[in-house]
């Protein structure tokens, strides 16, 4: 039987990396050892990421993958499963064109860190790269709870044993892809039940109360979109387990806070004392103040930087030796 699925088109502005964005959700870096980590919501296969979204409360699975023409990138858009109707399709092109960011001109923090020798390095090397948008706030900041002071094998093993417990998968052409669990499921979940998944006490009573409000509609995560970021951060942190890191992330990655600076993050810090040659690993408040010159897109600095990790080591020796070159 013929497929009559249809297929729907975003043009993304230019410069735009398909892949580059694509690079943060779809594994961790790897480990020094080698290790890398297998897929738990974000797939690649046949040369098209997939991922499942609920909408219209039905899990949809979707795909994107990239068409490059004389004119720039054109994103191939299929739903894959579920309803076909035209606001499934609208949904699905408006989550696709927020998570790559499509409309989003790059140029102005182009130009803003032109005199900047690290981050115009940085620029040159992930030319085009957006920050990738999670496809819901609440499953963006339950991840970000579950990764709160723990390392990335540990963090990945949790958040799989959590999505395979109590999320719903879709079945296509005999794969299985996972969903992230609806609020409705961690609710009526006990502390002892994810307990069991490794998830600490006060982490599994603060997803609980999180899931809680927002199935009651006291928590509006979605609404936080439409607000000013230092509001929307005001509302996020009023949350028990929810501090200043747990909030910038979440506005960085599901809000599309383009000013965001989590100046207590290690990583950042460790990547900045790398780059810029320092002696120490600097502290927050030395980086609010070199943050000062990438305002208005510190999220984007922030986030730049942080993807030095996915890079193997032979190409940050370079670029390390190459700005310390420039320093002399």
């Amino acid at each position: 039987m013929q497929n009559t699925r249809p297929v729907l088109w975003l043009r993304p502005r230019e410069p735009f990396s398909f892949a580059r964005t694509l690079r943060f959700v779809l594994s961790p870096p790897p480990l020094l050892n080698g290790r890398t980590f297998s897929p738990i919501l974000d797939y690649f296969e046949d040369d098209e990421y997939r991922r499942v979204a609920e909408i219209g409360g039905q899990p949809i699975l979707y795909g994107v993958s990239e068409q490059r023409q004389a004119s720039g990138a054109a994103l191939r858009i299929r739903v894959l499963t579920g309803s076909t109707d035209r606001m499934t399709q609208a949904a699905i092109c408006a989550l696709v064109e927020r998570q790559f960011s499509t409309t989003l001109d790059l140029s102005p923090f182009y130009r803003l860190v032109e005199s900047d020798r690290v981050l115009s390095l940085l620029v040159a090397h992930f030319r085009g790269m957006r920050i990738p948008q999670a496809a819901g706030v609440y499953e963006c900041l339950v991840s970000a709870i579950l990764e709160q002071q723990v390392n990335l094998t540990f963090a990945h093993q949790v958040k799989k044993q959590l999505i395979e417990s109590y999320g719903c998968p879709v079945g296509f052409e005999g794969r299985r892809y996972n969903a992230f669990p609806q609020p409705a499921a961690l609710a009526i979940a006990t502390p002892r039940q994810l307990r069991r998944l490794q998830i600490s006490g006060p982490k599994a009573r603060y997803i609980i109360a999180i899931s809680r409000a927002v199935l009651d509609g006291s928590l509006d995560l979605e609404g936080l979109r439409v607000l000013e970021p230092g509001v929307a951060h005001g509302r996020l942190i009023e949350h028990r387990g929810v501090g200043p890191w747990t909030a910038h992330y979440v506005g960085l990655r599901a809000l599309g806070h383009l000013d965001g600076l989590p100046a207590a993050d290690v990583g950042l810090q460790k990547a900045i004392q790398k780059f810029y040659g320092l002696r120490k690993q600097p502290s927050a408040s030395q980086i609010e103040k070199l943050a000062r010159n990438w305002a208005g897109w510190r999220s984007y600095a922030t986030f730049y930087l942080w993807m030095t990790y996915w890079e193997d080591n032979s190409w940050k020796q370079s670029a390390i030796a190459k700005l310390r070159s420039e320093r002399r």
